[in-house]
């Protein structure tokens, strides 16, 4: 019984080492776009990353997301465009970036931007 309780404990230090916590992007509204009818709500766009996945929420909104991740020198190194309908997840993959500082920008069709920055580690 002690060695499968020290197997167990083992098992659960080496689990608990592994598992990678995402953090949260904060971002903010840097432009404001124009639509033809006034919006009842602004769209709401969460953020989090970890080692190999940015999560994105999106919602109160129906249209495209152009997602950009850009690096220091402001080069755009990950460029992707997603669909929304009013709540919508997706995950972008920045596996192959580089340890470092990046910023996230999300453009919304009617020009609307919302950007943060990460660390990748």
């Amino acid at each position: 019984m002690k060695k499968l309780f020290l197997f167990v404990a083992a098992m659960m230090t080496l689990f608990s080492l592994s598992v990678v916590s995402a953090k949260d992007i904060v971002l903010e509204m840097k432009k404001e776009g124009h639509t033809n009818e006034p919006r009842s709500e602004m769209p709401v766009i969460i953020a989090s990353i970890d080692s190999s996945i940015c999560r994105t929420n999106v919602s109160e909104y129906l249209g495209n997301v152009h997602v950009a991740i850009k690096d220091a020198l402001g080069d755009t190194l990950i460029s992707q465009t997603e669909t929304v309908f009013d709540s919508t997840q997706f995950s972008t993959d920045v596996t192959n970036l580089e340890d470092g500082s990046y910023t996230i920008t999300y453009t919304l069709e009617d020009s609307t931007i919302y950007e943060g920055e990460f660390e990748k580690e």
